[in-house]
């Protein structure tokens, strides 16, 4: 997927979605610079190592908001207690949220890139 079928995507969201989207978008990005990103299951997803199917977490939109979705959600070290969610392994933060704690996102993100690296169990 190239950054045209991002920009496709983001264009169709509202505004307000959008914006909340594309700072998620800069959050993960300068957070962990080694992400591939691309348009996966209706959402931007990241990933590393070309790792699709183990994603890392994703930008989702709906009606009620945008957030920001672990892939792995559950097995992730969450001190600061961002996460929320009840599926197995989902877990997820509103985007909100996500952008007022950027170093907590960050620490997700270095456990969520470890934990696919298999340095974690």
């Amino acid at each position: 997927m190239t950054d045209e079928h991002i920009q496709t995507w983001l264009a169709g969201l509202d505004e307000d979605q959008r914006g909340r989207a594309e700072e998620l978008v800069r959050l993960v990005n300068a957070a962990e610079p080694r992400l591939q990103q691309a348009v996966k299951w209706g959402r931007i997803t990241f990933t590393i190592d070309n790792r699709w199917h183990d994603w890392l977490c994703g930008i989702a939109a709906a009606k009620k908001g945008v957030r920001l979705v672990f892939h792995k959600g559950a097995l992730l070290e969450d001190p600061a207690g961002l996460l929320s969610g009840s599926a197995r392994y989902v877990r997820e933060l509103p985007a909100e949220q996500a952008v007022e704690s950027p170093e907590a996102v960050a620490a997700l993100l270095r456990s969520a890139v470890a934990h696919q690296a298999g340095l974690i169990e």
